[in-house]
């Protein structure tokens, strides 16, 4: 952790917000320290750290590797912190978005605001997410909050900061939303870029509600428009293959290529076959994957 925060310039309250443990904790745990006062720091806490830097102290069997996708993401997201250009990076479901996002977002902690979102989010829920994330009050009207956020960010600008404010899975966002993010896109105007990372859907859902002329959506579409990226992938032998290096049964390798459409379903199979096969101290063959999957 002492490294992470070195290495990121992150002194003790942002590194708290970045791995998103309270600042006590963290300057325990610093300190070599085990309880804050008669109160034991459970393992979970450290567990959460280790997992927010990106250290691991359990075999992984799952290893980041750099695909095109992740590469193209990653760039894409970097240049948009280090520009201050906006963008909207389309991509099929499984190739990698959320895995990139999370990596991006580890890696360049500092002045980077990210927010997931899923059906169930609100207009307030966002607004009020993104005041704890940039450190405003949270009260008033959203007006009040896009306002407090704007003034914050700008004078985080004006100190030399690189902003970037992410919102990973954005095809879930309501017509509220993106409502509100026009307004936010106004807003940060030359102060902070604003990424969507989304599926086609998220570019499908734009075309329709442009197409009826939903109030807000054509001006909407229009700030986003020059910023959309569409992420490319290679046929699947070819992407696959980085994350065969573990195993030397060709007609396993033929198989997975089989079943699984993109790099989230590979996940699904191979990092669970893999844990089983270490289990039972065993090689990962096609005769035991298909015993585990019942195949």
């Amino acid at each position: 952790m002492k490294a992470y925060a070195a290495d990121k310039g992150l002194s003790q309250d942002p590194l708290a917000q970045t791995i998103k443990i309270n600042v006590s904790y963290i300057n325990a745990m610093l300190r070599g320290e085990f309880t804050i006062g008669k109160t034991e720091i459970k393992d979970s806490y450290f567990e959460k750290v280790a997992k927010a830097i990106g250290y691991t102290f359990k075999r992984s069997y799952w290893e980041l590797k750099e695909t095109p996708e992740y590469i193209q993401l990653t760039t894409e997201m970097l240049d948009a912190k280090v520009s201050g250009r906006g963008k909207t990076l389309i991509g099929e479901t499984g190739c990698g978005k959320t895995f990139s996002f999370d990596d991006f977002m580890m890696n360049y902690p500092a002045h980077s605001y990210g927010i997931t979102v899923s059906s169930l989010h609100k207009l307030r829920d966002i607004i009020d997410e993104l005041c704890e994330l940039v450190g405003v009050a949270a009260t008033g009207s959203n007006v009040s909050k896009l306002k407090r956020i704007a003034n914050r960010l700008n004078v985080l600008k004006m100190g030399g900061a690189k902003l970037i404010f992410i919102i990973d899975e954005a095809e879930n966002l309501t017509i509220p939303a993106l409502k509100m993010l026009k307004a936010l896109y106004d807003a940060f105007r030359g102060i902070c870029p604003i990424v969507l990372i989304g599926t086609p859907q998220l570019e499908e859902k734009l075309d329709k509600l442009k197409e009826d002329n939903v109030e807000g959506i054509p001006q909407f579409c229009r700030r986003v428009k020059a910023g959309i990226r569409r992420i490319k992938s290679e046929e699947k032998k070819k992407r696959f293959s980085p994350f065969f290096e573990q195993l030397d049964d060709e007609d396993l390798k033929t198989l997975l290529i089989s079943l699984a459409d993109n790099y989230g379903e590979l996940n699904d199979y191979l990092e669970y076959a893999l844990q089983e096969a270490d289990r039972m101290g065993a090689p990962l063959t096609e005769d035991l994957f298909r015993k585990l999957f019942d195949l």
